[in-house]
C-alpha cells in the first residue's frame, strides 16, 4: 500500500530527544520506521516499505564503483529502524539532530509531510526556507503576470 504523507506541524522536542509524530502519520509507522538524515538540513522518516523501496535503489548500483559505494555508505549509515512510542514520538540521536540544527538550544521542530516520507525541520530553517520559496514563487508569478500583459497587449 502506498502512504503519502501531507501538512505541517508544529512540536518541541522535549528534554529527552523525542518528537510527536503527527497523528494523521501514525497509522503508516505502527509497524515501524526508518529514521535518517535527509539531503537537505532535515532529518528523513521512512515507513518500512518506503525504507526498502529507497534501498533498493541504492542496492541496484553497481558493486565496486567507488562513488557508488559511497552513495550506499552514506545511504545506510544513517538510517535505522525506529519504532514510536506509546504517545508517537521518535527519538531523535544527538548526531542526527545536530546535524538538522535541532538541539536543547533550538527545540521547536517542524513535521512536514513530503509524499512518501516525513521530513522533520528545525522549525527556523524551515521557516527561512518557506519565506524564500514564497519570495521565488511571487517573482516567478510577477514575471509570468508581465510576459502575459505584454503578450496580450495589456500593459501591467
Amino acid at each position: 500500500m502506498l502512504t503519502r504523507f501531507s501538512g505541517a506541524y508544529d512540536y518541541t522536542l522535549d528534554d529527552r530527544g523525542r518528537v510527536p509524530i503527527p497523528p494523521a502519520f501514525r497509522d503508516a509507522l505502527k509497524a515501524g520506521a526508518y529514521i535518517g538524515a535527509g539531503a537537505d538540513q532535515c532529518i528523513h522518516v521512512y515507513t518500512l516499505e518506503e525504507f526498502e523501496r529507497q534501498a533498493a535503489i541504492f542496492d541496484a548500483l553497481p558493486e565496486g564503483d567507488p562513488i557508488a559505494e559511497d552513495a550506499r555508505r552514506d545511504f545506510y549509515s544513517t538510517f535505522w529502524p525506529v519504532q514510536l512510542d506509546g504517545q508517537g514520538r521518535v527519538n531523535l540521536r544527538d548526531d542526527l539532530a545536530a546535524r538538522a540544527g535541532i538541539s536543547q538550544g533550538s527545540r521547536e521542530v517542524k513535521v512536514v509531510g513530503v509524499g512518501r516520507r516525513i521530513e522533520i525541520w528545525n522549525a527556523a530553517v524551515y521557516e527561512e526556507r518557506e519565506a524564500a520559496r514564497k519570495r521565488a514563487r511571487a517573482e516567478i508569478a510577477a514575471s509570468g503576470f508581465a510576459a502575459a500583459a505584454a503578450s496580450s497587449g495589456g500593459g501591467a
